[in-house]
């Protein structure tokens, strides 16, 4: 638990931590290979970071938003947004003004 705390949850309120679900397993998927379309959508696309993620560093998320766009989307902005790891369970209300 104090790795959870430490890099997962050190700024999300206790009031949330207290009422939220059990945490389920995480799925892999994801992240067991490349993108495998051949290009993106052509629709405007964003990238949002945390500032303060413990565990993926902000020039890290750079990088990465970066090598996953391959250059295919010009100039596509990095929103970078107050919080942690968790910003939708610590900063909600700022997320959700750069989502919207």
């Amino acid at each position: 638990m104090r790795m959870k705390q430490t890099y997962f949850l050190h700024d999300v309120p206790e009031a949330v931590l207290r009422d939220a679900p059990r945490q389920r397993e995480q799925s892999d998927t994801i992240f067991k290979g490349p993108r495998r379309f051949k290009r993106w959508p052509n629709i405007p696309i964003r990238v949002i970071a945390s500032a303060d993620d413990r565990f993926f560093p902000l020039d890290f998320q750079r990088r990465v938003a970066r090598d996953r766009l391959d250059g295919e989307v010009e100039g596509a902005p990095l929103r970078v947004v107050s919080g942690g790891h968790l910003v939708a369970l610590s900063n909600p209300t700022e997320l959700v003004e750069r989502l919207v």
